[in-house]
């Protein structure tokens, strides 16, 4: 293959990581427009953005104590290995590779376990253009070991929509054989129209859900909606009347191929589920402890109220 000379002014510009893209409120940023399903609900002139993806209930739980379980095999092998050569005292690099790993273990399984448990229903966003704010309900999560240990609150937020600006983020995550990236819609608030300092930041939908595509094309639908009296739901989207699993058998049949979600996952999902029963010594376990952590999750949740002075707002 020939190689061939490339000025540096003909590559482009846009970045692969971190700010994307800063968003200007009153310019389109993309034709098409989506909500990806994420309204939950709408109002005179207001619309609510859940912040819950549907069928995700347990998976942090599940992460969390697998990567505290990948933790406490790495110690005990590293152990192991160093009784196996005779030794009878841990070598110098050992030991603390050993307690930082251990221990990084423990964080995870106590972080990512509160994350899910006790939580708010949803931490929903209210976009009001009537008064011009923004109001949200989220639950203040401490970082950090001494974090963890902290009462983690439920708070309401209310922001000016003239103090907002939204950017596209990006994330790389880069693996021996492929690079991928997780884009994200965040929303920064300024202390003032004269001072740019960011006293808060936000999020509208998940990394499972935003895309590259999709960041622009769901900042367009908020912008046009709050400054162009665009309509409540982009064109062919209607809310969806979300039924979450109570009982623990719903909670399962949610998370797995248990009773008839196995003909319906077969019929929609045929190459899915003869995966899954290639390596059903591991998928089964694993489905049933999201299944079992997502009805710890269901039972523990608290219930999400909107004060009365923003439900009168924006009715």
């Amino acid at each position: 293959m020939k190689a061939v000379d490339v000025d540096s002014k003909t590559l482009p510009q846009r970045p692969t990581a971190g700010v994307i893209q800063r968003f200007d409120n009153k310019s389109s940023a993309c034709p098409s427009t989506t909500s990806l399903g994420m309204i939950a609900r709408t109002y005179p002139d207001a619309i609510e953005f859940s912040a819950r993806a549907a069928g995700m209930t347990g998976m942090i739980m599940l992460i969390g104590l697998m990567s505290a379980a990948f933790a406490f095999w790495v110690s005990d092998q590293v152990l192991s290995l160093e009784l196996e050569n005779g030794r009878s005292v841990i070598s110098f690099l050992s030991f603390p590779f050993v307690i930082i790993v251990f221990f990084h273990g423990i964080y995870s399984a106590i972080k990512y376990t509160r994350i899910e448990l006790y939580r708010p229903k949803d931490e929903p966003t209210i976009f009001d253009r009537y008064n011009r704010k923004v109001y949200r309900i989220y639950r203040e999560v401490y970082p950090g070991w001494l974090g963890t240990f902290k009462k983690w609150p439920m708070k309401m937020a209310e922001h000016d929509w003239n103090l907002i600006y939204a950017e596209h983020h990006a994330i790389v995550n880069a693996t021996g054989s492929s690079v991928t990236r997780m884009h994200s819609l965040i929303f920064n608030v300024q202390k003032s129209t004269s001072d740019p300092t960011v006293v808060d930041s936000f999020a509208i939908g998940t990394s499972i859900q935003m895309g590259e595509v999709t960041v622009p094309a769901v900042w367009e639908h908020i912008r046009r909606f709050m400054e162009e009296n665009g309509p409540h739901l982009p064109p062919g989207e209607v809310i969806e009347q979300r039924r979450e699993p109570q009982t623990f058998l719903q909670c399962m049949a949610a998370t797995g191929p248990y009773g008839s979600n196995f003909k319906n996952w077969w019929r929609d999902h045929t190459a899915m589920m003869i995966v899954g029963l290639l390596f059903f010594p591991i998928t089964f376990p694993m489905m049933t402890l999201m299944g079992i952590f997502s009805w710890m999750a269901v039972k523990t949740a608290r219930p999400v109220v909107w004060p009365s002075y923003v439900l009168d707002a924006i009715r």
